[in-house]
């Protein structure tokens, strides 16, 4: 049997728990939908800088993937995406941007590559009417140099608009980096921190996976089964996902139909011994 079908034994058509950032299977809580919402207006009010932060496996990358989608086939925006990269040097950075963008790189110096991306950006949002949207992956790896970068970015402007709308996806330490540049701080329009899931919210993102895949509303987990999911994941929907993937493959392979307590205690135990108990950060 190929690892395809064998999820047919459970009636479903596809595997309903694989990491890759599928936004067909993107659960979306209170919390993601509020802040993609305010994206959405932050970027048609083209008012500049966003940070959106959680710790790794709060749904940062799907969110990447939804935005992409939703503004990369409209050709009234221009979408970037770049992972933040240690450039050894402003001019590096620079060229990290660039190159996001598919700019011609006539540029030999900071000051011409600084001069480059302004031009490019006045002519889309003002000689052509668009969009500009730079994406940055990974914003905990931000130096200090490469913030201060992007706030000088945020100086390409009209009295109404800023000319790059700037979506930053960082883990939470990310945020004492940003604390530090309060010239920074100012410039930012909207600040979200994704957060893990609730009991009943990894409940149903689970159930909702399984619709996805193709469910039909037979029982495939234990009640006890999602209480333990959600002691040993603590509700990070990635871990989540990756416990639950793990627990019924087991399932479907041991020839039971049903995810018990008893097979998430064998994976969750085996996680744990490997990398450690997962714990929720405060601010």
């Amino acid at each position: 049997m190929t690892p395809q079908n064998i999820y047919e034994l459970v009636d479903l058509k596809e595997d309903p728990f694989r990491i890759s950032p599928d936004p067909r299977y993107f659960y979306h809580t209170i919390g993601h939908d509020d802040a993609l919402q305010r994206l959405y207006l932050s970027i048609e009010k083209k008012n500049g800088l966003n940070i959106i932060y959680g710790d790794y496996g709060t749904g940062k990358s799907t969110m990447v993937e939804i935005l992409q989608r939703r503004y990369g086939g409209n050709e009234n925006y221009i979408v970037a995406k770049m992972a933040t990269a240690k450039a050894k040097s402003e001019y590096q950075f620079y060229q990290l941007i660039l190159n996001a963008f598919n700019i011609k790189n006539t540029a030999r110096s900071t000051l011409s590559s600084r001069t480059l991306l302004e031009t490019f950006s006045f002519e889309k949002n003002i000689g052509e009417g668009k969009t500009i949207i730079l994406i940055i992956d990974e914003g905990e790896a931000l130096t200090p140099t490469n913030i201060d970068i992007l706030r000088t970015l945020l100086n390409f402007e009209a009295p109404d608009q800023k000319f790059i709308q700037m979506i930053i996806f960082g883990q939470m330490e990310l945020l004492p980096k940003v604390r530090r540049r309060r010239n920074f701080v100012d410039r930012i329009s909207l600040s979200y921190i994704l957060n893990p899931l609730n009991i009943s919210e990894m409940r149903e993102m689970i159930d909702f996976r399984l619709k996805v895949a193709g469910w039909m509303g037979q029982k495939l987990f234990e009640d006890d089964a999602y209480e333990m999911i959600y002691d040993y994941t603590k509700g990070f929907p990635r871990q989540v996902v990756k416990l639950c993937g793990m627990s019924l493959e087991t399932c479907i392979m041991n020839g039971d139909f049903m995810v018990t307590r008893e097979i998430v205690r064998y994976h969750g135990d085996m996680e744990t011994k490997l990398y450690g108990a997962r714990k929720i950060r405060k601010i």
